[in-house]
């Protein structure tokens, strides 16, 4: 079978129906099908073949988007990748991944020894206007189209392979469980290198021929404000930290008058007093969704509040523990938008790609309706006093607490090698002096194993740019701060 996943996405949709907004910036599906054929006719002149990987290290935005798909136009792979990237990570990217091209703003961010593969953004521009129109390339639905990053929450980030077939089915779960539509406007407060809105607001919302609102500034709660406030979406795309301090700060009942009909969750766990504090507060109960890099699209939708997650349309999901009962259990996943596999990382891709599915390290627990309920990491999941305890049903308790941002508990050994765990929190801004005491009162009622040692009180909480919580950070925080500390129990 032979297609463009670029051109699959794009479709034949009304030239005069609007794809992507950025600011000021507009584009139809006529100006960007133009745009993104011209961006292959650039990459296709600067000597890229099938195959070359290019880079796309810029800001969400129009030129980012349509440089993106004409690198997939043109038959070679394109690589989102995070703008702010860390210099030793991006250095371990270029050795890995042997870039043919890397678009950037500039090539001061790039070490000198890969700066000749970098292409300015001002130099781009101008070569893609007056580039002639390269017809789609027409390739193997196995072969590669796009990478995407895992998070690297407990390591170096992986590169994720994904074929040019993962745009033929990319859009079921946000059509037939998410109910999305070609006159809605959807926005994701995360970045574009994050494969939760690269797949499900992205390449869904072109797929069905939506419009994609794109916003290049950092995700904060008053930059995410402002833009659904001047580009009123109807479907937002976000994760429980920012829907948190959207309750926090006061603007969630302003998502409603400004239009938004649906919001959807993913990235990482969505607690269910946030989930109801947002229902209280806006009347709409937050979709909540279940993902991987290598899945692509969310595998696992729960629509209803009822903390059960189901599985997508054409998605098959089974337990590695068949005789578990209901002790917390792997997965295993097929769907159609499965990744190809991981880039140079047999022995990764060995444990988690089997069997014609993907086994992601999260656990869950199968309900008695036959849907499953998220039980965490594996690292999430330990054992203190020969007990199990789940570190998020601890983390969730204490952030519902007055004063509490947020907070978030790890598993370490005292002295004597003995587990016990260490909270860490934020504390607001207006927040008492004693709000660690509370705290401590708090978890005092709790069963004893549960009980924790150590308690840290932090200013922010370490987290990947996609937002997800990095608990092995914690550990060595902990570790440094309190290395001839014995538990206080």
């Amino acid at each position: 079978m032979k297609l463009n996943a670029a051109q699959v996405l794009l479709g034949n949709h009304d030239a005069q129906r609007m794809a992507l907004v950025c600011a000021a910036e507009r584009l139809t599906y006529g100006a960007l099908r133009d745009r993104v054929a011209r961006s292959a006719s650039a990459w296709r002149r600067r000597g890229l073949v099938p195959g070359d990987r290019v880079a796309i290290k810029l800001p969400d935005g129009c030129a980012g988007v349509s440089a993106f798909l004409g690198a997939i136009w043109a038959g070679g792979v394109a690589v989102a990748i995070n703008p702010r990237v860390p210099a030793d990570e991006w250095l371990a990217m270029l050795g890995e991944a042997e870039f043919r091209f890397v678009l950037a703003e500039s090539r001061e961010a790039t070490p000198s020894a890969f700066q000749d593969r970098v292409v300015a953004l001002g130099e781009w521009m101008p070569e893609v206007a007056t580039a002639a129109p390269l017809a789609a390339r027409a390739m193997g639905a196995e072969q590669a189209a796009f990478w995407t990053h895992s998070s690297g929450t407990s390591g170096r980030a992986k590169a994720i392979v994904h074929g040019h077939r993962s745009a033929l089915h990319i859009e079921r779960a946000s059509v037939e469980r998410l109910g999305l539509r070609a006159d809605d406007r959807l926005f994701a407060s995360s970045k574009l290198f994050f494969c939760y809105p690269m797949a499900n607001s992205l390449m869904a919302g072109l797929k069905i021929g939506a419009t994609v609102i794109l916003d290049p500034s950092w995700p904060t709660v008053h930059n995410v404000m402002a833009t659904i406030s001047a580009q009123r979406p109807t479907v937002f795309f976000s994760v429980p930290s920012l829907y948190r301090d959207l309750l926090k700060e006061g603007f969630a009942p302003q998502l409603v008058r400004h239009g938004v009909r649906l919001c959807v969750s993913a990235g990482e766990a969505l607690p269910a007093a946030l989930r109801e504090a947002w229902r209280e507060q806006t009347g709409m109960t937050i979709v909540n969704g279940y993902g991987a890099s290598e899945t692509l699209a969310l595998v696992l939708i729960d629509t209803t509040g009822a903390q059960a997650l189901t599985p997508s349309p054409g998605v098959e999901i089974d337990s590695l523990s068949p005789h578990a009962d209901d002790a917390p259990t792997r997965i295993h996943i097929r769907t159609p938008t499965l990744a190809l596999g991981y880039w140079q990382r047999p022995d990764a891709q060995a444990e988690s790609f089997r069997d014609g599915g993907f086994c992601p390290a999260d656990l869950f627990v199968r309900t008695d309706t036959h849907a499953w309920r998220f039980a965490g990491r594996e690292d999430a999941l330990v054992k203190v006093h020969g007990r199990w305890v789940n570190l998020i049903e601890l983390e969730e308790r204490l952030a519902a607490c007055p004063g509490i941002v947020e907070a978030a508990a790890v598993a370490v050994a005292d002295s004597d090698g003995v587990d016990a765990v260490a909270m860490f929190y934020v504390a607001r801004a207006d927040a008492s002096p004693a709000t660690g005491n509370s705290l401590r009162s708090i978890a005092d009622t709790w069963p004893h194993y549960q009980q924790p040692g150590w308690w840290h009180a932090v200013d922010a909480l370490p987290r990947t740019a996609t937002g997800k919580l990095m608990r092995r950070r914690l550990v060595e925080l902990h570790r440094l701060q309190e290395r001839q500390v014995e538990p206080q129990r």
